[in-house]
Parts: structure tokens; sequence; C-alpha cells
């Protein structure tokens, strides 16, 4: 879809898990036909996601949506060839993609789990350890999807089996990396997250439109550096009912549905308020 030009110009970047797919079925459902009506527009939604290239590009090809994404909770940026012609940043090439990496890679986060549980006398098991049932029944992804799942680079989703969690998450700090926690898993990382790519990514739309107002969708802690870095920020609801306990944000607006249906809400509430629906 040829962009068209508001003003100001919204970018959309959106969490997946919880979000824009259910957090039992992995389905879009009643947040397609507004993800459709965003691409007829030329707003770009941007999916901003712990899963990784290979789930997301899978994800994307099934619903047509040719935009920029953001993988394994911001370890690289992935841009369409042709989508920014003049990119003054390093990248380097995975299939029709130029990519931005940001994240450490995935052996380094992997010992680092292994001396911050050994140290805090917790048990872990990550998903490099996990067979394909073992991430199915944890995610209620297909086998084909948890293959996908595997292909991992720059972060390691793991469980705790046995310890304390606060404990791990000091020493893994310690370490030099960072902790978080998603919908299914906690996650270590290095020096990446959602809101370092969001805002690389939101530098390059200011550098060739012009007047950008980014807009960032959740349901997590691992949401929160997202929505930090944008503009407007819309915690999704949980299945429960309740929302992901967050420090106060001044521009972050909690939505009263959950998953799907929620990010449809609040999707609609954003072409209101531009005018543009």
């Amino acid at each position: 879809m040829k962009e068209k030009i508001f003003s100001p110009y919204p970018v959309i970047f959106t969490d997946l898990d919880g979000t824009l797919l259910s957090e039992t079925t992995n389905e879009i459902g009643p947040a397609f036909a507004t993800l459709r009506h965003c691409c007829k527009l030329g707003v770009p939604i941007i999916f901003c996601s712990s899963k990784t290239a290979p789930e997301i590009i899978a994800l994307r090809e099934s619903l047509s949506v040719t935009d920029p994404f953001i993988c394994e909770n911001g370890g690289a940026v992935y841009l369409p060839k042709g989508v920014f012609p003049y990119l003054d940043i390093k990248t380097h090439q995975d299939r029709s993609f130029d990519v931005i990496e940001i994240g450490t890679p995935v052996s380094q986060l992997r010992q680092a789990l292994k001396r911050a549980a050994k140290e805090t006398g917790a048990v872990v098991r990550g998903m490099g350890e996990m067979n394909l049932d073992e991430i199915c029944t944890l995610t209620g992804l297909t086998r084909k999807q948890a293959i996908l799942a595997k292909e991992r680079r720059y972060d390691e989703p793991f469980v705790l089996l046995r310890g304390n969690e606060d404990a791990l998450k000091k020493s893994i700090a310690h370490l030099g990396f960072n902790m978080t926690r998603g919908g299914h898993f906690l996650h270590i990382l290095g020096g990446s997250d959602k809101g370092k790519a969001t805002h690389v990514l939101s530098d390059l739309y200011r550098k060739k439109i012009g007047d950008v107002i980014t807009i960032g969708l959740g349901d997590a802690e691992n949401d929160l550096p997202l929505f930090k870095a944008v503009d407007w920020a819309f915690l999704i609801q949980k299945p429960s009912g309740t929302w992901e306990s967050l420090p106060p944000l001044s521009h972050l607006r909690k939505v009263q549905k959950a998953g799907p249906l929620g990010w449809a809400q609040a999707v609609t509430t954003v072409l209101k308020e531009f005018s543009i629906d």
C-alpha cells in the first residue's frame, strides 16, 4: 500500500501476544478488520514483539502486512528493502530485509542465565533447552510455529522452576544483562529492549516524513520500554479483567477490553483522534 501523508503522521508500534493476538488462541480474530483498515489507509503497523524474525515474517505474510518490524524484545529492527532508501546506519542483509542489530548474541545470554541461576540457587529452563512439545504446551503454538520460535538470536525466554525471581533478576543485572517478563516467559536480554528499537525506527520515520506521532500498544512488563518511547501508549487489559502493574506514565491509557478486542478499540480511537477513520 502506498503511504498516505497525514500531518502529523501516525506510526503504530504493537506487541503481539496478548495484544494484537489472543493470549489463549494466538489468533487475531476481531482485530483483523481494523488492521486491514490501517493498511488500506497507509498507517504503518510495526510489530514489536519478543517473537523471532522468522515467526514475525510468517505472521506478516499471513496478514498481508508489509511494514518494518522489531523482533526479540528489541534485539533487531527489520526494514523491508526500499522503505528507507537513504539509510545512514549500519545494517546487514537477511532475506529481503536490511537489519539493524541492537541485541546481544543469544549464546552470551544463555551463559549469563546459567551463571546467575547457579549463583542464586535457582533452577531455570531456557527455550534453547526445550523440546517442541514443551514449547507448544507453554505457549499454545503449533509445532510449526514452535520451530520458528526456537530460532532465537538476541533474547532467551525461560521459565523459573525453582528459586527467587528478584534474586535472579539482581544477579542477571550484576552480570550486565537485563531480565523482563512477557506473556508466557521471563526473558534475559543484553543491551536491547523494545524502547531502544522503537526510538531507532521512529527516528527513521521522522527523517523520511517529518511530523510523526508514535503510538504503542502492549499488555505486559516487557512493553514498558515501548510505552516510554512513544507519544501515546495503550495498556491492553488481561483476559482476567486486570492490567499489568506498571509505573505511572502520564501518556498511558488503560484499554477496557482484552487482547484483539482491546487492540481494535484502541486503534479505532487513534484513527478517530487523527480524523482519518
